[in-house]
């Protein structure tokens, strides 16, 4: 009985033996064609991306689009490393990462049309609002647009954008304390609807407490609004306004945040 068994083991052995030296070669010689092949697409100049010096700046292997307001000197400065280089070694998604921290880019693609073309798609954010900033060296203001998240925007090129102004927002605060801000005050112009057509700022340094500059005949008025009811509030300070006018022609700073109550700042009188 074992010398039976003695071919049968060598069998096994020899076929696991063959199977093994043909796994080991075929690992070998993958590896080795996979390493041929890299070598391919890195070296081999029908996949390189065309030098942006060599075209002005601007590279004719690198299409973007969507761009309106970003900086397309930004988007390029993102590639630069790859210019000159095999297409096959383009970092996408790192690409893609470093694109998402330009302010105006919301959402970004970026992919590989083979043999040697980048293509990246932009998806801009949307200002909703201009904001007021203070120079903190010389308290000098001016003005920049925000987006419904808080990022703040700058845009390179001329642009119209009819849009309410917001003061009261730091550049220098969290983007969660601009997103709230900015929200409260989208949520009361949504609220108000047309009474918003004689607004010319709205100040949220306080989130609970809207102060609205309102144009009024020839002359601006400062509304203290609150945080609720906002359409009521604006509603009695219109139907008493001529009354208001007549008593306190002086007033500028009216506090509307008692419903039904309209007091001049520094009165202690209602209207």
């Amino acid at each position: 009985m074992a010398r039976q068994r003695e071919p049968v083991e060598r069998v096994r052995w020899a076929r696991f033996t063959f199977w093994l030296i043909a796994g080991v070669f075929l690992m070998v010689t993958t590896l080795f064609a996979w390493h041929r092949t890299e070598e391919f697409l890195i070296q081999d100049n029908r996949f390189r991306v065309a030098e942006a010096d060599d075209f002005a700046g601007q590279s004719p292997n690198l299409i973007v689009e969507g761009i309106h307001y970003a900086s397309p000197s930004q988007v390029r400065h993102v590639f630069a490393q790859d210019f000159g280089r095999s297409l096959y070694l383009a970092p996408v998604q790192e690409r893609r990462r470093q694109l998402l921290q330009i302010d105006w880019v919301e959402n970004a693609s970026v992919s590989k049309v083979w043999p040697n073309t980048l293509r990246v798609r932009i998806h801009e954010r949307t200002p909703v609002a201009f904001i007021r900033l203070l120079n903190r060296r010389d308290r000098a203001s001016h003005f920049a647009l925000i987006d419904r998240d808080g990022y703040i925007l700058r845009p390179r090129v001329a642009a119209k954008f009819t849009l309410p102004v917001i003061s009261g927002v730091r550049e220098t605060e969290s983007i969660e304390n601009r997103r709230a801000r900015v929200h409260r005050v989208l949520a009361m112009l949504k609220e108000i609807g047309s009474l918003a057509a004689h607004i010319s700022e709205i100040n949220v340094a306080d989130p609970n407490d809207l102060v609205i500059s309102e144009h009024i005949d020839d002359r601006v008025l400062n509304l203290m609004l609150g945080d609720e009811n906002y359409t009521e509030r604006l509603q009695n300070f219109l139907a008493n306004y001529s009354e208001i006018r007549e008593k306190r022609p002086d007033a500028t700073t009216l506090d509307l945040r008692v419903d039904g109550v309209i007091t001049a700042v520094g009165d202690q009188h209602g209207g």
